[in-house]
């Protein structure tokens, strides 16, 4: 049995995402997006939509972020990346937390501190496409607590960058372009924001995963779109998927875990991370899992002591 290389205690931590840029700076964070998109686009092992990590390697999924600024610096000091190459983070649903500065919603500010990420650590970290991410590049508004968070996010833009406000938002939709539908490990098992829903099998393009997604995959009834929108899975459903990607596990976000999993079907773990009860999912690229053994994994984000 490989040993959890992200145990809590006694970690120390690199400089945090961000440290030493002006955030507030629209060059930079223009800059940092693109930067970023780049890195994305050309990062080692990616085919397509799609990274596949090398065997006996270590990898830290987590479930949605939702600009949860403390659970993200724990992420980050678990995974622990500057103490070796073979240590990766997978992050998704950076953006739109529950918490507004009069009516505006902030998140880019963690968008961009998780861009510094990718670019501090281009061949370990690993970003994927998320429904509230893709709500941004669409401009298809979402409503939490009678709150459009699209709306908000776009204010929150305006309130930030003044004048300068399109530029970042051009360049952070770039980034957004850019983001990964999948990260596969040897071991059998598919790390995914979500996937299809059952009614949307039938006509599933399967192959959005193969490419780069186009602006057609990413947009309403798009594959990519689908994909990240995906709920109520059934084991039927589970399998069919199974079958057409060649996976064993699942493990995805995007679905509601008070306590910060929820074991969807015998195949499909759901993680939360944006909460007090947050977890994450150390792994083992070589190792194999079944349910069990996944949950046996699974971390308090709680119990991570900056």
């Amino acid at each position: 049995m490989e040993d959890n290389p992200y145990s809590p205690v006694h970690i120390d931590i690199s400089a945090p995402p961000g440290a030493g840029l002006d955030l507030r700076d629209p060059q930079v964070v223009v800059n940092l997006f693109d930067q970023a998109a780049e890195a994305n686009l050309k990062a080692k092992r990616r085919e397509g939509a799609t990274v596949t990590l090398p065997a006996r390697h270590h990898v830290l999924m987590t479930g949605d972020i939702h600009d949860h600024g403390l659970n993200l610096q724990r992420i980050v000091k678990m995974a622990a990346l500057h103490e070796a190459k073979n240590r990766h983070v997978i992050l998704h649903e950076i953006v739109h937390g529950p918490h507004f500065v009069n009516g505006r919603d902030l998140s880019v500010r963690t968008l961009a501190r998780v861009a510094t990420l990718k670019l501090q650590y281009p061949d370990q970290v690993h970003l994927m496409q998320a429904n509230h991410e893709l709500s941004q590049l669409g401009g298809e508004g979402i409503s939490k607590d009678g709150i459009n968070v699209v709306q908000a996010f776009d204010d929150g833009l305006e309130f930030l960058f003044v004048e300068d406000a399109g530029a970042v938002r051009e360049a952070m939709l770039r980034f957004i372009r850019s983001l990964l539908l999948v990260v596969r490990l040897p071991n059998g098992i598919f790390c995914s924001h979500s996937v299809p829903s059952p009614r949307m099998l039938e006509n599933f393009d399967f192959d959005v995963i193969n490419r780069v997604p186009t602006d057609a995959d990413l947009a309403p009834r798009g594959a990519g779109y689908n994909m990240v929108w995906g709920r109520n899975h059934t084991p039927a459903s589970a399998e069919l998927v199974s079958g057409k990607w060649d996976a064993e596990l699942f493990v995805m976000g995007h679905q509601p875990a008070e306590m910060g999993y929820v074991i969807e079907t015998r195949t499909m773990l759901v993680l939360a991370s944006d909460h007090s009860h947050g977890m994450v999912l150390p792994l083992g690229t070589s190792r194999r899992y079944d349910m069990d053994k996944l949950v046996e994994q699974l971390t308090s984000l709680a119990s991570v002591v900056l």
